[in-house]
């Protein structure tokens, strides 16, 4: 590709926003997921009836298995073994929606990563703005947009504000993310300058879907002891970890690559700016990565028909109920009682004589069918919400 050409594009560009109005400049910009609303609610039931209509009953799909080489599959189905060791059931979903946003979203670039200069006047702008707010940042997790950040270790990030600039470099960066990828994007978020400090580490994610699709990280300045690498997961399934120099920026496919910095940082700080861009009529969104989750997400957390938000959050409807033989249950008579999921009939107890009541912990809406060995008719109960719920065959 012709970066350099570009590049002076891009000089030019940046140039050009100069005269326009702040209105104008700033008018234009959509905060990532802001856009999107986040307030519908999806019952387990239907979302798993949803996926054997798009995928069948083979995990993995073929739809995923089949765009991706044989070392990427057998990596996600080792991240896959990991995700189900997780017991907590709000953690597993969020792993799975990762997982699932990984092998859906497709691919733009091979290998999904290419690492280039940055403009040297864009660079020496933002190198001018650091170094002249180096002294007094402030700390990133003021701003409440940033408190889930992923970012970890002793010491919190700073940030230096530059909104006005960061749109300017949004703008005038935009035809060298096209000639990456191949394809019309237009703007969606910038972010930074972003300050890690002594310590961090960013954990192992992927970026939002529905805006973050081509992205680049543009390196301004750092003050390090050690090499603070960012290691991003590619078609291979291996990870690289690159090391940018200041003034270098790193293409990838934020939303389909996972990416992370495991090895703590040693220095003074890091800085760099975030761009991110999507592709022209781009409609890929949250929904589409729920449905894509196999419905044994789930298995060994006793909890199978849930609500979950299109923010990703797992409605805790836990309950712990008593099922009982009852005073008028006939003598000798045993009861199988079973829950009726969504993939049919799973056994939990035998009421009887000698074991008359049994206690389960259940969830609001799960229906169970109590069957007797008697030939009467089966029993069906349904979990309400609240404590001290109590269900007799016989009362």
């Amino acid at each position: 590709m012709h970066y350099l050409a570009l590049a002076l594009a891009a000089l030019v560009r940046a140039d050009e926003l100069l005269v326009q109005s702040d209105d104008d400049r700033l008018a234009r910009r959509i905060h990532g997921d802001k856009i999107f609303d986040t307030k519908s609610y999806v019952d387990e039931k239907d979302r798993v009836a949803e996926f054997y209509r798009r995928y069948g009953k083979t995990w993995p799909p073929h739809h995923f298995t089949s765009k991706e080489l044989p070392s990427y599959t057998e990596a996600m189905a080792r991240r896959e073994a990991e995700m189900m060791q997780l017991t907590d059931s709000q953690a597993r979903w969020d792993a799975w929606m990762f997982l699932a946003q990984a092998r859906l979203m497709r691919n733009f670039t091979v290998p999904q990563w290419e690492v280039v200069k940055a403009p040297p006047e864009i660079h020496a702008k933002l190198l001018k703005n650091v170094r002249d707010h180096l002294a007094n940042p402030r700390r990133e997790r003021e701003d409440d947009a940033t408190a889930h950040s992923g970012v970890e270790g002793p010491n919190e990030p700073d940030f230096i504000d530059q909104e006005r600039l960061n749109y300017e470099v949004l703008d005038a960066l935009k035809p060298l993310h096209e000639a990456w990828c191949q394809c019309e994007l237009e703007p969606t978020s910038v972010y930074g300058v972003r300050l890690y400090r002594e310590g961090a580490t960013l954990v192992d994610h992927l970026d939002v879907p529905e805006t973050h699709v081509i992205s680049s990280i543009l390196h301004i300045d750092s003050k390090l002891d050690a090499p603070f690498p960012i290691e991003i997961q590619d078609v291979t399934g291996d990870y690289a970890a690159v090391d940018l120099e200041p003034g270098e920026m790193m293409f990838y496919e934020s939303a389909k690559c996972f990416h992370r910095r495991s090895i703590p940082m040693k220095g003074e700080y890091y800085g760099s700016v975030f761009l991110h861009y999507r592709p022209k009529d781009w409609t890929f969104n949250r929904v589409d990565i729920r449905v894509a989750i196999p419905p044994h997400w789930g298995d060994g957390l006793g909890r199978r028909s849930v609500a979950v938000d299109a923010d990703g959050d797992v409605e805790d409807s836990s309950v712990v109920v008593e099922f009982a033989l009852g005073r008028g249950a006939p003598a000798g008579v045993s009861v199988a009682l079973a829950w009726a999921g969504p993939d049919g009939s799973s056994p939990v107890a035998t009421l009887d004589e000698s074991s008359p009541d049994a206690r389960l912990g259940t969830h609001v809406g799960h229906r169970f069918v109590a069957t007797p060995s008697n030939n009467d008719a089966a029993r069906e109960f349904v979990v309400g919400a609240g404590a001290g719920q109590r269900f007799e065959v016989w009362p």
